[in-house]
């Protein structure tokens, strides 16, 4: 089997070196234990689990949020995953210059997608609001991006 560098690949494509696995429960050495069947994929609930760089599973938050059903894991029978982990990840969310509300314009689709209400908004003068995020709070589904009409908020690792 080939070895799939993922942070070379990103890098050769212009992109930041993003996220390890962007996959609820990934063992650390996903890489090695996925044999990229796709069992995962056709078991997300959500369908948000799409064949990512080398086709090894990764989640596209344009298309939703993840729920934590585990759906992707009990379909897994290469040991991928593991349940067991206290966290399904160590991803929270980060809200980038440029979101309409802090420009003024009524915007609140991120906290209202936002089910454990880590996004919030504080009032500024002038009738605006700024996006507040308790990183404490945030488990990283996702929810927040697909509503994002003009795509600002992305995924980082947890501090």
């Amino acid at each position: 089997m080939t070895t799939i560098n993922t942070a070379r690949r990103a890098f050769f494509r212009g992109r930041a070196v993003g996220i390890a696995h962007h996959v609820p429960w990934a063992v650390a050495a996903f890489e090695d234990a996925c044999q990229r069947c796709d069992a995962c994929i056709q078991a997300c609930e959500e369908a948000i689990l799409v064949a990512g760089d080398g086709g090894f599973p990764t989640v596209d938050f344009r298309r939703g949020g993840c729920t934590f059903c585990a759906a992707c894991v009990d379909a897994c029978r290469h040991a991928a995953f593991d349940r067991e982990r206290t966290s399904p990840w160590s991803i929270t969310v980060a809200i980038a210059d440029g979101c309409l509300s802090a420009r003024g314009i009524a915007c609140r689709s991120c906290a209202d997608a936002c089910e454990p209400r880590a996004i919030r908004f504080q009032l500024q003068t002038g009738g605006r609001a700024i996006p507040l995020l308790d990183a404490s709070t945030c488990n990283g589904c996702g929810s927040c991006i697909a509503t994002c009409p003009i795509h600002v908020i992305h995924v980082e690792e947890a501090a």
